[in-house]
């Protein structure tokens, strides 16, 4: 600590030896150059749509799978809660709802949820089947309605 107070005391002294004064801008001929600002930040997204606050959604993370119908079709999935605020849905408290695949090989496929348990989501066989979701796979469930589409595509017709 001494030695740290010493060398300041040092420093302090030689600067004001040598005559050297702090300056403005106006001094040392800086006055016309603009000021550094930093880049206004951009707004960047998914699309252009505002996201409600108030818009109630259920994020979540698949555990396991459904049982497959008779054709192979699968349309339901056990699911947990993640994320902040996130707790088990109401008995089809997520009906008519939106489901959006966020990860896996089904990223970005949207489902109208059919009904829901606290741990169980089934979606509309109108918009196709899950196959394909696997566990681990990430997903948002938001309170706006589906618009009526074609069937999205099945796991084995992306396949081939």
């Amino acid at each position: 600590m001494q030695i740290t107070l010493a060398a300041a005391a040092v420093l302090a002294t030689s600067i004001a030896s040598t005559g050297i004064g702090f300056t403005d801008a106006d001094t040392v001929g800086l006055r016309s150059l603009q000021q550094a600002r930093a880049p206004a930040p951009i707004p960047v997204g998914h699309d252009n749509v505002e996201v409600d606050p108030a818009l109630r959604r259920y994020t979540g993370m698949v555990i396991a799978v459904g049982r497959p119908d008779d054709e192979g079709r699968i349309y339901s999935f056990q699911a947990k809660p993640i994320g902040p605020r996130s707790s088990p849905p109401a008995s089809n408290e997520l009906r008519g709802w939106r489901l959006t695949i966020l990860a896996g090989k089904r990223f970005a496929s949207v489902f109208e949820v059919d009904g829901n348990t606290e741990s169980e989501i089934t979606v509309v066989p109108r918009d196709g089947p899950l196959n394909g979701l696997a566990v681990s796979d990430v997903f948002i469930i938001e309170e706006i309605a589906v618009a009526p589409r074609p069937a999205q595509q099945s796991a084995t017709q992306m396949e081939t």
